[in-house]
C-alpha cells in the first residue's frame, strides 16, 4: 500500500487548502477488515486538516442547507431547537444540539458494523465464497448482506460444466434446482428467507452427471427494522430536491453504513448509466467493487472517475482515483 501513499500524496499536494480539508484518509492508507463477512476498506486517520462526515439539512443559524461539515465543525440551532444533519459514517438523519458535530457523527464501531443480533459473530465475518477462477463464483447479489428475501442469483460460468446445482440453505429454507445457464431467479414456489438469518448458496458446477467443484457463499438478510430505518431515510433525501448525483451519494452512504453493497452498485449504476459526469459517482463504485472484491470492475469505474475528474480539474477526486486504480491493480496482480 506504500505506492498508493506516495502517488495520492503527490497529487494531493496540488490540491487547494479547501480540498486538503475534506480529503478521505484513503489516500494516506488502506486497511482492510472483516464486517459482516465482508471486506471493508477503511480509511485510517491523517494529518490532513479534516473529513467531511455531514451535511446540513435545516435549522442551523449559520450553514445553508446542504452544507458540507467536518468533525470539529460547530452547529448553532436558530430558535433553540436542532439542527438537522445527514450523518455520512452512519447512513442516518439526526437531529443535534448545539456544539461539535463530531460528538454525534462518527463512524460506526466493528461490532456496530457486524449488527450481529441475530446470528453469531463468527458467522457475521465469514468470507463470500472463493475467488479461485476454476470455481462458480456467486455473482448478484454483490456483498453478503441483502433486502431482498428473494433475490436473482447469477455466477461466474466454468467451461467444462454443463450445468450447475443451486441449493439454498437457512432457517425455513431447504431447496435444490439444476439449471444450465449461470443465473437463477429464486424459484416462486419455494419460501423466501427471513430477515435476520445467514443462509448458504451452494453453487456446484457439473459436467453431464459428474460434479466438478461447489462454492459456497453466506447471504444475509438484512433485519426488518435496519430495512425499515433505510427506507425512511432514503424518502427524507429524496424530498430533499437535490441533484439526482448528490442523491445517489447520499443513498450510497445510506447503504454503505448497513453493508449493503449490492444496493450501493445499483444506485451508483444507475447513475452512470444516465451518463452522470461527476466523478465521485465512478470513484464510489468502484470502491464498492472493491468491497465485493471484483478489482477489474473497480478499475474501469476508477479510470472512468481519473478521466472526469481531469476534464473537470478536480485534483481531489483525481487523487482518489488514483489511488483506486493503484489498489485495485495491486488486488489483481495477487490473484
Amino acid at each position: 500500500m506504500t505506492s498508493i501513499k506516495k502517488s495520492a500524496n503527490a497529487l494531493i499536494k496540488k490540491t487547494t487548502q479547501l480540498q486538503i480539508g475534506v480529503v478521505v484518509s484513503i489516500l494516506s492508507l488502506v486497511n482492510v477488515e472483516g464486517a459482516w463477512g465482508q471486506q471493508a476498506v477503511k480509511a485510517i486517520s491523517h494529518d490532513l486538516s479534516c473529513k467531511i462526515v455531514a451535511k446540513v439539512i435545516s435549522g442551523d443559524l449559520h450553514y445553508q442547507a446542504f452544507t458540507k461539515i467536518c468533525p470539529e465543525d460547530e452547529v448553532k440551532a436558530a430558535n433553540g431547537k436542532r439542527v438537522k444533519i445527514f450523518c455520512y459514517p452512519r447512513g442516518i438523519i439526526l437531529e443535534v444540539p448545539n456544539g461539535t458535530v463530531g460528538k454525534h457523527c462518527s463512524s460506526l464501531s466493528n461490532i456496530e458494523r457486524r449488527g450481529c443480533k441475530t446470528v453469531s459473530q463468527k458467522n457475521c465475518i465469514n468470507p463470500k465464497g472463493t475467488e479461485e477462477a476454476n470455481s462458480p463464483r456467486l455473482i448478484n447479489p454483490f456483498g453478503v448482506v441483502i433486502v431482498n428475501p428473494r433475490p436473482l442469483l447469477s455466477w461466474s460460468s466454468i467451461k467444462t460444466a454443463t450445468s450447475y446445482n443451486v441449493q439454498v440453505k437457512g432457517i425455513g429454507v431447504d431447496w435444490e434446482v439444476e439449471v444450465k445457464s449461470n443465473s437463477l431467479p429464486y424459484p416462486a414456489d419455494q419460501p423466501p428467507m427471513k430477515p435476520g438469518n445467514v443462509y448458504t448458496v451452494d453453487i456446484m458446477a457439473m459436467r453431464e452427471n459428474v460434479p466438478l467443484v461447489s462454492n459456497p457463499s453466506p447471504l444475509i438478510l438484512l433485519t426488518a427494522d435496519k430495512t425499515q430505518e433505510i427506507d425512511r431515510t432514503i424518502n427524507i433525501l429524496k424530498s430533499l430536491k437535490q441533484s439526482p448525483d448528490e442523491l445517489a451519494i447520499d443513498t450510497d452512504a445510506v447503504y454503505e453504513a448497513k453493508n449493503l453493497v449490492h444496493n450501493s452498485i445499483e444506485v451508483l449504476n444507475a447513475r452512470a448509466e444516465a451518463g452522470s459526469s461527476n466523478p465521485k459517482i465512478y470513484r464510489l463504485l468502484g470502491d464498492r467493487y472493491m468491497i465485493a472484491k471484483w478489482p477489474q470492475q473497480a478499475n474501469q469505474a476508477y479510470w472512468k472517475a481519473k478521466v472526469l475528474a481531469q476534464r473537470s480539474n478536480n485534483a481531489l477526486e483525481l487523487a482518489l482515483a488514483q489511488a483506486g486504480i493503484e489498489m485495485a491493480n495491486g488486488t489483481a496482480s495477487k490473484k
